[in-house]
């Protein structure tokens, strides 16, 4: 039984602070008017739970955390910090993000935070953790915590104004769990009704304009018997980066009843209740710098680099600026032609290096086919410039062939803008030393004077996150005989959804420079003499681009949009029974050795459901389709052609500058939204020339005056060598056609309405459900006049899981029009009667021996000044992943996690001291991993390929049979390949051809059909379809990873008015059995091919067409996946991403009771961090050449932290009735606008950066009455 002494409060008036409460002047009435402490009068607390009365300062002496138990902390061998209202009072923290960064071994991302938990991947990606960031957190460097609330799973953040104590375990313990994270909980205990009147009322302001009000209500309606309180917050926050925010709504509420009727002798009965609302709407500020796809255009001069293994010199960008064409040609062979395209694929060089190739140039603003809408800065849309991204002769049906039949084909090179490639894949291209192992990464914005990213966020308000969700918890205990046995039943409910919408998403989280000098729309003639031969240079004659030069930020709004909407329930039962052997007055031997035990049983139920949504903010018209023609016929709504793509200029063209340093690029300023009405400027290929033949000869400038294109003369002159011209048909040229035009469309935005046609743009929906049965027993002892005292637990979880997700790619063929995912109740369920069930048991035990209570040494540690403690724990659990499935769709086992911790604990007798050290070992197996980018591409790979094959064996244009085509000349590309490849002829390029259609069909005999049948790849069945991929649902990378270290933790009392306490952890983690067995089994089979035989190999298979030049396999492999995963499997055996060896933390407080400072406190906290490991170089490998390895002798280093936070405060009473409080924390003292390196180049230059924390402040004032 724990008793607390209860304070009487004075009586008081209301009408004081009217204007600051929300509670009733009949309340206060109730109030005790007396000023004497009552010995009889307690709160008497049941041992199911602990109360934030019993802590002293920082310190905390019970927990649940050992046996479910209110138990002593001393008595538990696993890893359990407490952190207590005073601590969370005093560093001035409300939730994970300002918190974490003070307690031992956690970390905790965002703005303020000690890391940034994206992962070390060629591309960091913040998106996902904008909707919660409570979550972004990690534990002895191994993964996030899972969140709970008085000890039930919660998706809800928990909120400083409803939370009295905050509970840390660090490591599994399946005596709390037997499911979840690995890494250990953070349990949020909120705040309990109690039988004492008491009102709080507080009021912070802060940096960049937060405001944060709160109130606290407790009130006595049956003196002893019954409780309610009430609290509630709203909280403004405001961040640096203008205009970010992030505004909560919140009200709890809680009630305890002790009736007084139910009480029988030694028995009570606690019933209590509480229930929680809120919401949360931000624009939350981002963590990273934009990504830097601008200032590379000044760099000028050249560089070294390899293609296709021979060195090579390349051409800076030098602020150089293109036509679109002319940076996709390479076919002409035209002098500075073919930026994009590393080789020539026609004329008299077809298959040569092309010398234009510039790795440098990159996509527009990651804009692949779709239609362009332009605005400024300030929102406004400008109607004259929307244009297709991408021109081909057929786009859009109605091209002619020399007899008049419609062919869907006419003169007009292929088309597509570019701009600044990011660096990661610019190395693959370049061809840098390493590069194929994905050792590169893209690079951070780091000049603020180019786009002011501390001040500014790069969104604008086109981002936005929203939280939803109420809780209910209701529970009734029972005890006997002064709690000698009893049981507590608890009901408890959550529902919760969270979404975002964002513009910017994956490689659009940069800055990009518009570098196309002109749009378009020119004609094959283009401008005489341009060229850089002197010849005409085609299509330079189409409109001048007046943004040439501009920055602008845009996207497609096709991977920002998405919402998670989840229910969770569960019930607990808990039973326990206690003997004490040596309760009697006079205790043998035996009985005291016998000591005291207290048996737990537990039965449980949960149940989570949730609904994740993902949809494309804008969609054309599905009639736009009929335009593009037959191509784009069963074309997926969500196709790029048919999602326009957002340009968004920002401030002042870049072209007449040396230098973006100081340009001062301004941000988004308002919200930008695609009108529902636009018209997009397209090539309209309607025949428009009655008079003209179809066959009459016209000259096609389009090809430069040299052999072979020359070759062909005008077929009317035959005795006339027209050398210097290449003749073709009038049906080939476009100025007989309508030509460039405005065509009208409307735009489907998911948001009108308030979201009404999100169900109509919904990519990808996915149903989970998840019930686990748990069971549970705990024997905790105490030997011995508790001089040791023992805890051994068993637990058996029973997980059944369902699932069932439905995405665009499963889509069968069909119009747009009418092509969407069926979400309607009927359809979009779960099959109940078909699970996945999961059955793990789990043992956890700890041993503690207080050598100062041992009777064979207590004559020796009697002596001693301290008490001594030694502890040893072992604890294991899981997560109840049951519908994750690895690349073969086999079931993955669940996430299991095991630690040991041995340790010992030394406290002064008078209490006033502790210091606890800890040594752990903690390991996770099957973690999903989140750091394997490209993942979609193990399907595409096979499909891209797939369809590759089938087009060159039986003459495809396309991917279905209704394609096939008569024409089998040499020099059609379309499906044969060409000449020119190593000096091949035609003939040779032929055998080419074979030997690689045989390559891979042996190559997928070899596959594990598991594979194709988890990702619905039908090689067999393809002929009206094509060959078409689904990611299996649940598709899951895991990874091992195994933390070792020590944890100590000091705390003080010195006097009565100094608290003080100290924490240290020394960590190392590193990543294992990264993919999992099956994963590297097909990836190892899949490299094997496409490196074996590299001419007519699986890895020289031509995509996109035949050409001598094109991309292959294996290139595409490398690009989109390879190189990555090369990383990922470099990394195994190296530190886990912003591993931190020591981190230290120092907190503490000093009040003044005397003096002219009386009421005064002061206080401070140092947080350091060490150096941080942040890449390795890398070295060849003596075994296998086509390998690497990192130099783990030698690893690149990030500098070592030190933060500063200081506050000081005021308190006295204003009135007999009101106390009032006042404290202005400081946090990062002195700290300004800094980066903190997160990744590294193969060479030691940091690639990416975090921003650090900076200087912040709040004011708070509370008021007691």
């Amino acid at each position: 039984m724990h008793k607390i002494k209860k304070t009487p409060l004075p009586r008081f008036s209301m009408a004081a602070v009217a204007a600051f409460t929300l509670a009733s002047s009949s309340w206060a009435q109730t109030t005790t008017g007396s000023s004497e402490i009552d010995d009889e009068d307690v709160i008497v607390l049941s041992p199911f739970e602990v109360a934030a009365e019993e802590e002293q300062g920082y310190t905390a002496a019970t927990t649940l955390a050992g046996n479910r138990l209110n138990t002593e902390l001393r008595d538990i061998g696993n890893a359990v910090t407490v952190v207590t209202k005073q601590f969370l009072d005093d560093i001035a923290a409300t939730d994970n993000e300002s918190l974490l960064q003070y307690t031992t071994g956690t970390e905790v991302g965002n703005l303020g935070g000690n890391f940034a938990g994206f992962g070390d991947g060629a591309r960091l990606d913040e998106s996902a953790r904008f909707t919660n960031p409570n979550q972004n957190t990690r534990v002895r460097g191994l993964a996030a915590a899972d969140n709970t609330r008085d000890y039930f799973a919660t998706n809800i953040p928990w909120d400083g104004y409803s939370v009295d104590r905050v509970d840390l375990q660090r490591g599994p313990n399946s005596i709390l769990f037997g499911q979840g994270s690995p890494a250990g909980i953070i349990n949020s205990g909120t705040k309990q009704a109690s039988f004492k009147n008491s009102n709080e009322v507080a009021f912070r302001v802060g940096s960049y304009g937060s405001a944060r009000a709160s109130v606290d209500f407790n009130r006595v309606l049956l003196e002893d018997q019954l409780a309610v309180r009430v609290s509630a917050v709203k909280d403004d926050t405001r961040y640096q980066q203008d205009p970010a925010f992030q505004d909560s709504e919140r009200i709890f509420a809680a009630v305890r009843f002790e009736p007084e009727f139910l009480k029988r002798g030694s028995a009570r009965t606690i019933i209590k209740a509480n229930f929680e609302d809120g919401s949360i709407k931000s624009n939350r500020p981002r963590t990273l710098p934009p990504l830097d796809y601008v200032t590379p255009w000044f760099n000028t001069g050249t560089y070294q680099g390899l293609q296709n293994g021979e060195p090579r010199t390349y051409n800076y960008l030098n602020k150089e600026t293109f036509n679109a064409w002319q940076v996709q040609d390479d076919n002409t062979g035209r002098p500075n032609h073919g930026q994009q395209r590393p080789a020539i694929n026609g004329g008299p060089n077809a298959g040569q290096p092309n010398p234009a190739f510039n790795p440098w140039v990159g996509g527009f603003g990651g804009a692949f086919g779709s239609p362009f809408v332009y605005f400024d800065g300030n929102g406004s849309v400008d109607p004259a410039l929307g244009q297709q991204s991408e021109v081909r002769a057929n786009s859009g049906e109605g091209g002619r062939a020399p007899d008049g039949s419609i062919d869907d084909s006419f003169s007009l090179g292929f088309h597509r803008m570019v701009g600044v490639n990011g660096y990661a894949d610019y190395s693959v291209k370049a061809g840098l030393p390493y590069a194929q192992f994905g050792v590169y990464k893209d690079f951070s914005l780091t000049d603020a004077s180019v786009f002011d990213f501390y001040n500014n966020l790069v969104d604008g308000p086109n981002k936005e996150e929203w939280q939803n969700f109420n809780a209910f918890n209701v529970s009734l205990a029972q005890t006997f005989m002064n709690d000698k046995f009893g049981f507590e039943l608890v009901v408890n409910q959550e529902s919760y959804d969270n979404g975002q919408l964002s513009l910017l998403a994956g490689g659009n989280q940069g800055i990009f420079v518009d570098l196309m000098s002109v749009y378009s729309d020119g004609t094959p003639a283009g401008v005489a003499g341009a060229a850089v031969d002197g010849q005409n240079e085609p299509y330079a004659d189409g409109t001048p681009n007046p943004n040439l030069g501009r920055v602008f930020v845009g996207g497609r709004g096709d991977a920002g949009n998405n919402s998670t909407a989840t229910e969770r329930d569960g019930f607990r039962a808990t039973g326990f029974f206690t003997h004490d052997f040596a309760r009697s007055d006079n205790p043998s031997t035996f009985k005291r050795l016998l000591g005291k035990h207290t048996f737990t049983g537990l039965l449980a139920e949960e149940g989570f459901d949730s609904d994740n949504r993902s949809w494309i903010r804008y969609n054309i018209n599905p009639e736009y389709i009929d335009f593009l023609g037959d191509d784009f016929a069963n074309a997926k709504f969500n196709t790029a052609e048919l999602n326009p793509h957002s340009v968004i200029y920002l401030g002042d063209s870049l072209l007449g500058r040396s230098t973006a340093s100081g340009a001062n690029i301004p941000r988004i300023t308002t919200k930008v939204d695609m009108p529902s009405d636009y018209a997009i400027r397209v090539f309209d290929a309607t025949w428009n020339s009655p008079d003209v033949a179809f066959d009459a000869p016209w000259i096609d400038q389009y090809y430069p005056d040299q052999s072979p294109f020359n070759d062909v003369d005008d077929p009317s002159t035959p005795d006339v060598d027209e050398t210097g011209q290449r003749y073709s048909t009038q049906s080939e040229n476009p100025a007989n056609y309508v030509g460039w035009r405005y065509m009208p469309v409307s735009i489907l935005d998911s948001e009108d309405n308030n979201g009404a046609n999100r169900d109509t743009n919904t990519t990808f929906a996915r149903l989970s459900k998840a019930e686990t049965e748990s069971q549970a027993f705990v024997w905790q002892a105490h030997f011995w006049d508790n001089a040791v005292v023992g805890t051994w637990g068993w637990r058996k979880d029973i997980a059944k899981s369902w699932d069932y997700s439905v995405d665009v790619a499963g889509l069968p063929p069909g119009h747009a029009r009418d092509n969407r995912l069926d979400l309607s109740p009927s359809s979009y369920k779960l099959d109940l009667s078909s699970f996945n069930e999961l059955e793990v048991e789990s043992t956890s035990y700890s041993i503690v021996a207080h050598l100062d209570q041992l009777p064979i040494i207590k004559g020796l540690t009697e002596r001693l000044p301290f008490l001594t403690t030694v502890f040893y724990n072992e604890s294991e659990n899981f997560q109840p992943a049951a519908q994750r499935v690895d690349v073969y769709g086999e079931a993955l086992a669940a996430p299991a996690g095991t630690t040991t911790d041995v340790g010992v604990l030394l406290e002064s007798k008078d209490g006033r001291f502790s210091l606890k050290v800890n040594k752990y070992e903690t390991e996770v197996l099957r973690n999903s991993s989140s750091g394997l980018n490209g993942a979609w591409f193990i399907g595409a790979s096979q499909v891209w390929s797939g369809n590759w094959v089938n087009r060159y064996e039986f003459n495809l244009s396309g991917d279905t049979i209704d394609t096939q085509g008569a024409d089998d000349a040499d020099d059609n590309g379309r499906y044969n390949y060409g000449a020119g490849q190593n000096g091949e002829d035609e003939a040779a390029a032929r055998v080419r051809e074979q030997n690689v259609i045989a390559a891979w069909r042996a190559y997928q005999a070899s596959v594990d059909p598991r594979f194709y049948e988890a990702w619905g790849i039908d090689l067999v069945d393809w002929q009206n379809d094509g060959i078409t991929s689904s990611t299996p649902a649940g598709f899951t990378v895991p990874e091992d990873a195994i933390s070792k270290g020590y944890e100590i933790e000091f705390n003080a009392q010195p006097t009565r008015n100094w608290r003080l306490t100290f924490n240290a952890s020394k960590t190392t983690a590193v990543r294992k059995n990264i993919g999992g067995e099956n994963l590297v089994d097909f990836i190892e089979n899949y490299e094997t091919a496409l490196n074996d035989g590299a001419d007519g190999g699986v890895g020289d298979l031509r995509i996109w067409w035949g050409g001598a030049g094109n991309e292959r396999s294996l290139f595409q492999w490398n690009t989109n996946i390879g190189a990555e995963w090369a990383a990922r499997k470099l990394q195994e055996g190296t530190n886990v991403p912003e591993l931190r060896e020591w981190r230290f933390n120092a907190i503490s407080n000093y009040d003044f009771d005397e003096g002219m400072l009386k009421g005064v406190n002061v206080g401070m906290a140092l947080r350091w961090q060490d150096d941080v490991i942040i890449g390795y170089p890398p070295i060849p490998n003596p075994v296998t050449p086509t390998k690497a390895n990192f130099d783990l002798d030698n690893p690149y280093r990030a500098s070592a932290e030190t933060n500063l936070d200081l506050w000081v405060g005021y308190s006295r009473r204003l009135s007999e009735k009101i106390d009032w409080r006042v404290q202005l924390n400081v946090r990062n003292v002195g700290q300004g606008n800094n980066l903190i390196p997160v990744t590294v180049q193969p060479d030691g230059t940091p690639a990416t950066y975090r921003i650090g924390p900076h200087q912040s402040w709040t004011l708070t004032n509370t008021f007691r009455f």
